[in-house]
């Protein structure tokens, strides 16, 4: 066997091994072999050079490694090692922290191998990667992702996030709007793409494919239109993303932030128009502007600025004449203000200025610095605001507070004034200090402190809320535990926190106002106690009830059979009533056509009376009939057409709109749930009194139409269907109208506002279309002025 044959194992092995150091350097990893026979572990030199330890520092053993595990982590990382080498398992992967040389702490990924001889684990290799970095990558990267969140919101920006998974979608409330609110259920890739504008859908569905597409991954930057999901609003958006991917190349996000950019796609003039706007409004609010050039130190001013700041609208502005006329007592305010601004770009502050004729005022100073793409400060600019009349404002408060003071001090109830946010106790009265039961050494002191028994209980609490949110609190009958007279003794109260606030809206102090309602709480449990004696009673009334129910419910039976009876006396009444009017027209007419030469001008008069008034009781027996039996709700409710009614009726009634020369107008109506026959009766009754009651030298036209109820409308009306949408049937005329004092009256039985001899009928007709109405349970008004016509409005259920 030649050299050559013998050394090909041997460089292979060297080959082996060269490869191994190579990826250990490339991985940055600390590579180990712990011989678990022996009780040996190997590190190589990445132990020095990622951890600083060097060979000779190092112990042979697992100690090697174990002590230096950090001991929060030492006992869970040795424990799930050391079973999966009980178990004889292949992999172990564990993320802990491990002691450098230097004794800081890193934090590693370790995993390591087990290979098995002779049936159980012999040996474990492994990697140690150290991931410190890493983590404070993503800590950084996660404030970075929640300041950019904070600075979208303030931005009014949009932003979306989509699962590439499951295709569902993530808006913020701006992104919402700017899509038009779509539903719930439609936040899905497939239903969001339905609003994307038909022309530009295709171009954004293949944006979004190639940022999705792992060999591609392009950035998501594309403008397009989008048409609102429920206000139809036509939008133009600018969306910016990026997808992210896992290690196989899968991406599990998809997100960035949408603008609307509609003025800017509607041309340049609205932006110019906008900002001519805003100077215009700055002005109009008697506010000055300004705006400094850091590099120059130029200030560009409006003539509000100068006359606010020196008096004088042509003042040559300048930084020294700025500061020489800045209040000496307030050069460190403003000095202080531009030291926070040039941290946080936001510049604030108020001061007094001397005008030119020695008078001070007050100054409210707004800015905002503007940087460039490398983050410098390049201008300054902002407005100003005289504040005199408010700072005026708040030294007149000081005297108002004065008299609050006064006024609680002569409180007829129990009152005392918290004062900041310590709640320092202030002028309570009388009756407050006899209420707390430990004189007036409680004044000036923090309420806690003062009445320490209130710990536990909720008025802290409650008062810190107030403090924060400045909304006020009361209740009533409120347990309170105090110590009065050296015990701790329970009282009740009705009380109120009212905050009171400054010019600025912050909360400075808070009122307590209380009235000691203790016996009467007291008198009300004792009442309560009292009660529990008649539940026994309660029972046995219950059931009571429930044969007294049985007993009405067979009433219930005889009373419907006595309506049907009452029904058919009813029709059996008219029937034999008109029978006696029949003979008696038919024998007038008769006598008139007989007996007409006979009879004298009065003789005829009177006959004439005879049979019009024959007339007018049939008439009102048919009515009452009529209305006999609308009062038993009678028929099955379907669907009915209204428009085919009001058909049918127009052609009843066709002779008395010829001869009143009437124009009908008739829209589309709906289909209405009801009765038809009823339903006729009603439209019949309304269009011939629209007809009927006409302006003699007007030319009558009469209208019916309808809307959708709305369901604010529907709340205002009694008795309504819940489960039923309504129609508004309005039926407008052009005719006499009536005064709507008696809008009550019209719709009552035989109530008339005009003789017979002016206009005919019963008095019975809107009684009968009231009736109608309530047995569809809706609801009938009219709206009317005398001589400007009537609108008479009928609320109908439709189908479900």
């Amino acid at each position: 066997m030649s050299n050559t044959t013998l050394n090909e194992p041997m460089n292979d092995l060297l080959l082996a091994i060269e490869r191994f150091k190579l990826v250990a350097k490339a991985t940055h990893d600390v590579i180990w072999d712990w011989d678990l026979a022996r009780g040996t572990v190997w590190w190589n030199e990445g132990m020095q050079e990622i951890f600083g330890y060097r060979p000779e520092d190092i112990e042979s053993g697992p100690n090697s490694w174990f002590d230096r595990i950090h001991p929060d982590d030492q006992e869970q990382v040795v424990k799930k090692i050391y079973q999966v080498i009980d178990k004889g398992e292949s992999n172990w992967s564990n993320f802990y922290r491990f002691r450098r040389a230097d004794g800081s702490y890193a934090h590693v990924h370790d995993r390591g191998y087990t290979i098995q001889g002779g049936g159980k684990p012999v040996r474990m290799v492994g990697s140690m990667m150290d991931i410190s970095q890493q983590l404070r990558s993503d800590k950084a990267r996660e404030e970075s992702e929640e300041s950019l969140r904070f600075a979208m919101q303030a931005a009014q920006l949009g932003t979306w996030n989509l699962n590439p998974a499951d295709r569902t979608a993530l808006f913020n409330d701006r992104c919402k709007e700017l899509y038009g609110y779509p539903a719930d259920a439609e936040m899905h890739y497939e239903s969001l793409v339905r609003f994307i504008h038909p022309d530009d859908r295709a171009r954004v569905i293949e944006s979004i494919e190639r940022a999705l597409d792992p060999s591609v991954r392009s950035l998501y930057d594309i403008r397009y239109r989008v048409i609102g999901a429920s206000d139809r609003k036509l939008r133009w958006l600018h969306c910016t993303g990026q997808a992210y991917f896992d290690q196989a190349g899968t991406p599990y996000r998809f997100s960035g932030i949408s603008r609307e950019i509609t003025a800017e796609v509607t041309g340049q003039e609205k932006i110019a128009w906008a900002d001519q706007q805003a100077a215009m409004t700055i002005e109009g609010s008697g506010a000055g502007s300004f705006m400094v050039d850091l590099a120059t130190n130029e200030i560009i001013y409006s003539p509000t600025m100068a006359r606010i700041i020196t008096g004088s609208e042509a003042a040559n502005m300048t930084r020294d004449i700025l500061l020489a006329s800045l209040h000496p007592d307030d050069v460190d305010i403003r000095n202080q203000a531009y030291a926070e601004a040039a941290d946080n770009g936001e510049l604030r502050y108020e001061a007094r200025f001397i005008w030119n004729n020695s008078s001070v005022h007050w100054v409210r100073v707004l800015g905002r610095y503007l940087y460039d793409s490398m983050g410098k400060a390049i201008s300054l600019s902002g407005i100003v605001m005289d504040i005199t009349d408010r700072i005026e404002s708040e030294q007149r408060l000081k005297v108002n507070e004065e008299h609050l003071r006064t006024l609680i001090e002569q409180a007829p109830v129990a009152t005392a004034l918290f004062v900041g946010e310590d709640m320092v106790i202030d002028i309570p009265n009388e009756a407050m200090l006899k209420v707390w039961g430990k004189g007036r050494s409680v004044i000036g002191k923090p309420l806690r402190d003062a009445l320490p028994e209130l710990e536990g209980q909720p008025f802290l609490d409650i008062l810190d809320r107030i403090y924060k949110t400045g909304e006020a609190h009361s209740e009533q009958g409120a347990k309170a535990d105090l110590v009065v007279d050296g015990r701790l003794q329970t009282f009740y109260y009705d009380y109120t926190y009212k905050p009171l606030k400054n010019s600025k809206g912050e909360v400075y102090a808070i009122l307590d106002m209380a009235v000691d309602v203790t016996e009467q709480v007291i008198s009300r449990q004792e009442l309560e106690q009292s009660e529990e004696r008649y539940r026994q009673l309660a029972s046995e009334l219950e059931r009571r009830v429930g044969q007294r129910t049985d007993e009405l419910h067979q009433a219930n039976i005889e009373l419907v059979n006595s309506n049907n009876n009452l029904q058919q006396f009813a029709y059996a009444a008219s029937h034999d009533m008109q029978e006696p009017l029949r003979k008696i027209q038919s024998f007038g007419s008769r006598l008139l056509s007989t007996y007409a030469e006979k009879l004298d001008d009065n003789g005829k008069y009177m006959l004439n009376r005879i049979q019009d008034a024959s007339k007018r009781m049939s008439a009102m027996i048919d009515d009452l009939l009529a209305y006999s039996r609308l009062t038993t709700r009678e028929g099955e409710f379907d669907e009915v057409r209204l428009g085919e009614i009001v058909h049918s009726v127009l052609a009843d009634l066709e002779i008395s709109i010829q001869e009143q020369k009437t124009d009908i107008i008739v829209e589309d109506l709906p289909v209405v749930w009801g009765n038809g026959s009823q339903l006729a009766q009603l439209m019949q009754n309304l269009i011939s009194n629209a007809i009927k009651y006409r302006l003699p030298d007007q030319q009558s036209i009469v209208r019916l139409s309808y809307r959708p109820v709305t369901a604010a409308e529907k709340a205002t009306l009694p008795k309504l269907l819940p489960d039923h949408s309504y129609i508004r049937l309005e039926v407008i005329d052009n005719g006499i109208g009536f005064d709507e004092i008696y809008l009550d009256r019209i719709f009552q039985m035989f109530q008339r506002l005009h003789g017979r001899s002016e206009f005919s009928g019963s008095g019975i007709g809107l009684a009968l279309c009231k009736k109608v109405v309530q047995n569809h349970h809706g609801h009938i008004t009219a709206q009317s002025q005398p001589g400007k016509g009537a609108t008479f409005i009928v609320y109908l259920p439709q189908p479900r």
